[in-house]
């Protein structure tokens, strides 16, 4: 029989070693510790604290009907990318709500305010949502109101007020410093005629102003193309309803708009490019020309042109100016453009961890590690309910929102938002995509 002193004794040992190896482990080996330097993220999974989640009814889902921005012709994954005002619209809006449609042609945007959810409910599917990068206080939705019938409306949060409402195509966006929203729909032309979008700038914090039309009249760029409606008698009779600072583009497929700021405009195709700016509540183009141009959001227009004899010369502007800056011969070529890269003076990269160049930033760790931790419950969610296999068939949904450092994740019957482990990656998106 073992003296009980001695059981004493062994015990005071062990508790003492542990007592040792709980203050000692989160110190590095160089420190005099026993944990490693840099522990893998998915070693903290423990952080992943729930901050709030939604509970869905059985027909709801974070996805939108009918979307279909004039720019963007592939399909947009439904977490969508950063929560850039660049991205096209996601369900998942930055940290603070998500826009969800049901049955009946009913649908939602519950924000999460004050520790409780605050619903604006519409009596249309939601075809496109978005909060102002500014503030977070205005919700741009759009709604589909009946066949090729739409209406955008920009609310005030958490109000719920309706500031104005227009007829318009299945999207809207705001510009990149949340100051407006860019909006329209293609006029009716003939069959065969050049596709014409009309769209219009609206601004949040002050009058719509006088509903003004662009000229084209600007003295040494080109004129518009022959019979191109230049007066508002010319438009539709819903194009003479749009409010606001409007222009009509030609459109052809891979065409682009860009409004980085509520006075500042850029469009680009294979027809050429073109800036606008306004004013005087009028759209006037600054320049245009023949090239390739595309954003490198947030920093630089991108604009590839030909030289002679059959040269090709790439140069860059900040997308408040005409500064243009070229690119050196022997520099890498772009990617081809997405509007889910967001670009740093180094590179660019993506949500999805995409890279091109050194964008000076840690690899994305995290994705993978919460996909991992939901993925139990995800597959308790496909036993309670049958329509969980159809919208998440291969596991749990995770939108990303790392300048935010927060994650949404549809396991199926509810909508979980968790926080990020606190990583020096997070640190640098917070400075480069945060307004």
């Amino acid at each position: 029989m073992i003296p009980q002193r001695y059981i004493i004794a062994t015990l005071f040992i062990a508790a003492m070693l542990l007592l040792f190896a709980v203050v000692q482990a989160p110190r590095p080996v160089t420190s005099g510790g026993v944990a490693a330097a840099d522990s893998p993220v998915v070693m903290s999974l423990g952080a992943y604290d729930p901050v709030t989640d939604f509970q869905l009814e059985d027909g709801w889902a974070p996805r939108f009907q009918g979307t279909v921005d004039p720019d963007q012709s592939e399909p947009w994954p439904y977490a969508g990318g950063f929560g850039a005002p660049w991205e096209p619209a996601s369900p998942y809006l930055t940290d603070q709500g998500l826009a969800l449609n049901g049955p009946k042609g009913l649908s939602e945007v519950v924000l999460w305010r004050g520790l409780e959810w605050r619903h604006y409910r519409f009596d249309a599917p939601l075809c496109s949502a978005r909060l102002d990068p500014l503030k977070g206080t205005r919700l741009l939705v759009t709604l589909q109101m009946g066949p090729s019938r739409f209406e955008t409306r920009l609310l005030e949060v958490p109000e719920g007020r309706v500031i104005w409402s227009a007829q318009s195509g299945p999207w809207s966006r705001f510009s990149w410093d949340g100051r407006a929203a860019l909006f329209g729909f293609f006029e009716p032309s003939e069959a065969k005629a050049e596709a014409r979008l009309l769209i219009t700038v609206l601004p949040l914090d002050s009058d719509l102003g006088e509903a003004t039309l662009a000229a084209w009249d600007e003295p040494g760029l080109p004129p518009p193309p022959r019979g191109w409606p230049v007066k508002p008698e010319g438009l539709s009779d819903d194009g003479r309803d749009l409010p606001g600072a409007r222009i009509v583009l030609p459109w052809h497929p891979g065409d682009r708009l860009w409004l980085p700021r509520a006075d500042r405009l850029w469009y680009g195709g294979l027809q050429g490019w073109s800036a606008w700016n306004l004013e005087k509540g009028r759209w006037q183009r600054s320049a245009a020309g023949p090239g390739l141009l595309v954003a490198h959001p947030p920093l630089v227009m991108a604009l590839t042109e030909p030289v002679a004899p059959e040269g090709m010369d790439r140069k860059t502007t900040p997308p408040e100016s005409l500064d243009w800056a070229p690119v050196p011969a022997d520099a890498p070529p772009w990617p081809a453009y997405d509007a889910a890269w967001a670009w740093t003076p180094g590179g660019a990269m993506d949500a999805w961890d995409r890279r091109w160049g050194n964008p000076g930033l840690a690899p994305e760790r995290q994705r993978q590690a919460v996909t991992d931790y939901f993925r139990s419950e995800w597959r308790s969610a496909l036993e309670l309910r049958a329509s969980v296999k159809g919208w998440l068939p291969y596991g749990p949904e995770v939108a990303m929102r790392e300048p935010q450092a927060v994650a949404w994740v549809w396991v199926g019957t509810r909508i979980v938002q968790v926080r990020l482990v606190d990583v020096a990656r997070i640190h640098a998106l917070k400075k480069l995509l945060n307004p």
